[in-house]
């Protein structure tokens, strides 16, 4: 599924009467957790390999097949290899010198065994191979396809099996060939005539079905072809035939005629997973319109109800779940949760009961008090959720997640992270903290924001496979995971809440953390990141911005040296130089900051000379300034951003309610200090200190600095600053 957030897309289906055309639409960048789609019924994750084992694809399918006509010991990838895979040029040496050795054990039995299960792959691949020639864009009637028989020849030895074992198989090469040369009348009437007495669930009368079908709209019976695609529960092709023949039918219709004639088939529940994309909320981007009952939905929701109830379907429980999902978007929530629960109790899948489990979480955490009992549940499928994020983890994953962009970026790539994300970072965490439980809030946030992190060793190189089965070895990203870049970023949802959230409840958070109290706190703690580190540096700096410099001393001086590395934020100025000075030593620049503030804070609270006193307030005001400015490393993690759409971006820094505090706390120092002042030269020294030129040459004009600034006046910008 999930690369980056798909925007509404459309996908044109295969048709057998058309080329092939595959659109989707993809944009980038980020979005919030509340924006990753929930609903799903079909898995659209990119398949590193083919599963033949899959009895659900017509690929399995027929490999079990060939398997039952031959042997239960012949490997299915043997027969995949023979049936799919061999070239006619490879088949037909094989077919010509019988006595070659092969390691397949097909090709082994078919030759020694069943020389008419040889004859027959004979054709077929002799009938695709032309078919292939003949549906190239640059064929042409006059040119020569260099093969041992003609299309026609072959639908005529295909038509000449009328009994045995491999019968119905001639009968689809038959179709295939005629349908290629145009014959559509002939496939009709062989479909009438020999195979749809077929039992439905006969895999040969499942293939044959789509040529029918196209057969019949080639020769202009619309609804005859509309019928057939519906009967084979082909979606796309039912609209695509309606279209053109001028009937007004919309996706909703053409999933309730498909329902009608094939209630299980794959192809509803790819529709039904498309069509809720287009409805499912982007998440918090105000251009992202709110959910609305039309007409259309309403007509879903009815056609759910109906499917879920009739008795047509296998799976009734996936029909409750989406309408109970569509009842959740329209704002009914408790109707959500009683179509859930007819879900949870209704025949399903394997597939079908994990996304129940997970909208079950979500609804949970939607109306459930948030109480103990509440607590001890969210428990329980918080480890079922860690467990599927865990066991499906593959090398794709930890190839994405060892980039480390995606994950910062919010973007979508492993849909059980995701869904843990989604709940408990737009659910659960909001309410947490609207009930005052801030510190499981954090404990939640910090699992959903590092959890997948912590189970991708950054020291292990991986060896990746992708689709075109190439073997890559790739490592944590070099820059990424440097010595001196932090791997659990401050730019992540955790991150947001522990510093918006206040430094009193940060160092409550942090004592639960140190102090394991339930069998759920140790839970979250081992799932999140809880270096020493990391946290005592975020309660420093915190303290920093509110001012309280004793306690960051505290913190930063637990923080390791060589974590000091690691900050990702740099000081380049002199925290006490009201010019852009630069710094001597940017080494520990958090803890010196604190020390030197909090020694500055005690000596003008014990200093009684007036003079002594003003220089230390002016110090400690230009400082307390600037580490809200132009030295902002100090007090914040952000000033700004380069990355579009961060977390923390939405915090206006400058307009803060402690950058007020600190900015208005610098001033009446300032202020204060200007005020008790008695010896000009400390004046005049505590104006130059201050860049305030003009008053120096104004009201101590015979000091020392007054006589440098009269007769520098040209070089220090003067008359700039007051």
């Amino acid at each position: 599924m999930q690369t980056m957030k798909f925007l509404r897309y459309l996908t044109i289906s295969i048709f057998l009467l058309i080329a092939t055309h595959d659109s989707k639409a993809c944009w980038g960048g980020w979005y919030a957790p509340s924006g990753y789609y929930m609903y799903w019924v079909y898995n659209d994750i990119p398949r590193s390999g083919l599963n033949i084992e899959d009895c659900n694809s017509d690929v399995g399918k027929n490999c079990k097949e060939w398997q039952e006509l031959t042997s239960k010991d012949i490997p299915l990838w043997d027969i995949y290899d023979v049936v799919y895979n061999m070239s006619l040029e490879k088949f037909e040496a094989i077919y010509d010198n019988r006595s070659v050795k092969s390691n397949n054990e097909f090709v082994k039995w078919i030759i020694q065994r069943d020389t008419e299960i040889l004859d027959f792959l004979l054709l077929a691949k002799t009938n695709e191979y032309i078919r292939q020639k003949r549906n190239s864009r640059w064929y042409y009637p006059s040119m020569k396809i260099e093969a041992r028989m003609t299309i026609e020849e072959v639908a005529k030895k295909a038509l000449s099996v009328d009994d045995g074992r491999l019968k119905e198989r001639y009968l689809l090469q038959a179709v295939r060939a005629l349908f290629s040369m145009g014959k559509y009348d002939e496939c009709i009437v062989l479909w009438e005539n020999q195979v749809s007495h077929l039992s439905k669930d006969n895999l040969m009368r499942q293939l044959i079905h789509p040529y029918i079908a196209g057969a019949e709209f080639r020769i202009g019976h619309s609804r005859e072809a509309i019928r057939h695609f519906a009967e084979s529960g082909d979606i796309e092709s039912v609209l695509f035939c309606a279209e053109k023949s001028g009937e007004k039918l919309s996706k909703i219709d053409a999933l309730e005629l498909v329902c009608k004639y094939a209630p299980d088939s794959e192809c509803i529940e790819k529709t039904l997973q498309s069509y809720v994309r287009t409805l499912e909320p982007l998440g918090d981007f105000y251009w992202d319109e709110k959910f609305k009952m039309t007409p259309e939905t309403q007509k879903l929701y009815s056609l759910c109800l109906n499917m879920a109830r009739n008795g047509q379907t296998q799976n009734p429980a996936m029909w409750y779940y989406k309408a109970s999902f569509l009842a959740d978007l329209n704002n009914e929530v408790t109707k959500a949760d009683y179509l859930l629960g007819l879900a949870e109790k209704s025949k399903s899948s394997e597939y079908i009961d994990e996304s129940i489990e997970v909208f079950r979480i979500y609804l949970d955490a939607k109306l459930k008090p948030y109480n103990a009992a509440y607590e001890e549940r969210l428990f329980s499928q918080l480890k079922w959720l860690d467990s599927k994020i865990c066991n499906n983890i593959d090398d794709k994953v930890r190839k994405e997640t060892a980039n480390g962009y995606k994950l910062l970026q919010s973007h979508s790539y492993y849909y059980w992270n995701d869904m843990m994300r989604r709940i408990l970072l737009a659910e659960v965490c909001p309410r947490m903290i609207e009930t005052g439980k801030t510190t499981r809030a954090l404990q939640l946030a910090n699992m959903a924001e590092n959890r997948l992190l912590g189970l991708v060793d950054k020291r292990v190189v991986h060896n990746w496979t992708d689709d075109a089965h190439k073997t890559e070895t790739y490592a944590m990203s070099a820059y990424r995971y440097s010595e001196n870049y932090n791997l659990f970023d401050y730019r992540n949802h955790f991150f947001e809440m522990i510093d918006s959230l206040g430094v009193d409840i940060a160092i409550k958070y942090v004592q639960n953390v140190w102090q394991n109290r339930t069998s759920f706190d140790t839970f979250l703690n081992t799932r999140g990141y809880i270096g020493d580190d990391y946290l005592n540096d975020i309660l420093g700096t915190q303290c920093l911005r509110n001012m309280r410099y004793t306690e960051a001393v505290k913190y930063l001086g637990s923080v390791s040296e060589a974590y000091k590395n690691h900050l990702n934020v740099e000081l380049h100025h002199d925290p006490f130089s009201f010019n852009r000075k630069k710094v001597a030593d940017e080494s520990d620049f958090k803890y010196n900051f604190a020390r030197e503030m909090c020694s500055l804070e005690q000596s003008i609270n014990l200093t009684k000379e007036p003079n002594r006193k003003a220089q230390l307030m002016i110090k400690f005001a230009i400082g307390l300034e600037n580490s809200f400015d132009r030295c902002w490393s100090l007090t914040q993690y952000y000033r700004g951003s380069s990355y579009w759409g961060q977390v923390c971006e939405k915090r206006d820094w400058e307009t803060d309610g402690l950058t007020k505090a600190a900015i208005c706390r610098a001033k009446k120092l300032t202020e204060t200090a200007c005020s008790i002042v008695t010896d000009d030269e400390v004046a005049a020294d505590i104006h130059y200190e201050l860049c305030r030129y003009k008053t120096i040459a104004e009201k101590y004009p015979n000091t020392e600095r007054g006589i440098f600034v009269k007769g520098h006046c040209d070089n220090l910008r003067d008359y700039y600053h007051n």
